[in-house]
């Protein structure tokens, strides 16, 4: 009868998992020592009273009647997520799409690609310029729409009226110019998806392109039967995070006036009407971290469902 010993050695497994925890300590730590018990006491605080006093702060138990004022009698704060969602989910249609084809760009060989690669990472280069500078220039871009905006020399009624011409639905012609509108915030946000992109492009094996060309796929075939099921992955990736900066970057940007638009649309950012709920005049905590943790959880939630969504059309290449 055979007796069989266990192996000494380290399984290939076991060493993902370790090298895996290394490279996830140094966030863990930075979570557990800056964030977590900021985190805890926003939750706690959303559920209390806060007080603040010379001797201290002080909170008392109110269930859920923070989220009650933040839901039903606070006029703004329905108002920024309702406006903050949309624009949101449009813009990350936008980033990614021109992220997939700029990485199929950038991984061409030609002649001068070292140029293209540095005009399209410069914005990850100069990255906080550029945002302090499409953050500066919301209001503008704002301002110009409402006014007529110009595109290259192009009146915006120019723009429309040639787009319906051609029988373009209404809805899609408003999202042309919104995606027109943000090109330069686009530019902005597209850095890392690239590069997520350009990692995928260049993980494909060759040897199913060279299958490919000998089965006599066209260029076109290629790319939607082999390209971009193989980075499927890329493109849940790439959206996910899009979400997330997005999500940071339109609820933050621009200066906070409390003010409510004549066209039914807050210019507020929603970040910084918590801010001025938490520090401003009200100084009330407790309904700040409501609508705080609100935020958050809505965000979570709109990650979730897109992930869900998305993950039945990823292909996952062993």
């Amino acid at each position: 009868m055979a007796i069989k010993h266990k192996s000494k050695g380290v399984s290939l497994r076991q060493k993902q998992g370790v090298w895996g925890f290394i490279f996830l300590l140094p966030w863990l730590l930075g979570f557990l020592l800056f964030f977590a018990r900021p985190m805890w006491e926003t939750i706690s605080y959303a559920f209390s009273e806060v007080t603040i006093t010379f001797y201290g702060i002080y909170s008392t138990f109110v269930g859920m009647e923070n989220f009650r004022r933040a839901l039903f009698i606070d006029q703004f704060f329905n108002m920024y997520m309702i406006t903050l969602a949309f624009p949101t989910l449009v813009i990350v249609v936008i980033v990614v799409i021109f992220s997939l084809l700029a990485a199929i760009l950038i991984n061409g060989k030609y002649f001068g690609r070292g140029i293209v690669r540095a005009v399209f990472f410069i914005p990850i280069i100069m990255g906080a310029n550029i945002a302090v500078a499409v953050t500066a220039g919301g209001d503008v871009v704002s301002q110009a729409a409402g006014m007529g905006m110009n595109f290259g020399g192009f009146s915006q009624y120019f723009l429309i009226e040639a787009l319906a011409g051609t029988g373009m639905p209404p809805a899609l012609i408003s999202y042309v110019l919104q995606a027109l509108s943000e090109i330069f915030s686009v530019l902005a946000q597209s850095g890392v998806p690239i590069l997520i992109f350009l990692a995928g492009l260049q993980s494909i094996p060759t040897s199913m392109y060279e299958v490919a060309k000998i089965e006599g796929s066209t260029q076109y075939e290629t790319f939607w039967k082999v390209t971009l099921p193989m980075i499927s992955p890329m493109i849940l990736l790439s959206t996910v995070y899009t979400i997330t900066d997005l999500f940071r970057r339109h609820s933050m940007a621009g200066p906070f006036i409390p003010r409510v638009a004549t066209d039914g649309v807050s210019p507020v950012p929603l970040l910084e009407y918590i801010r001025y709920v938490g520090f401003g005049t009200h100084n009330d905590f407790g309904l700040a971290s409501a609508m705080s943790l609100m935020y958050i959880v809505a965000s979570l939630v709109v990650i979730v469902v897109v992930t869900w969504v998305m993950s039945k059309a990823v292909f996952y290449y062993d």
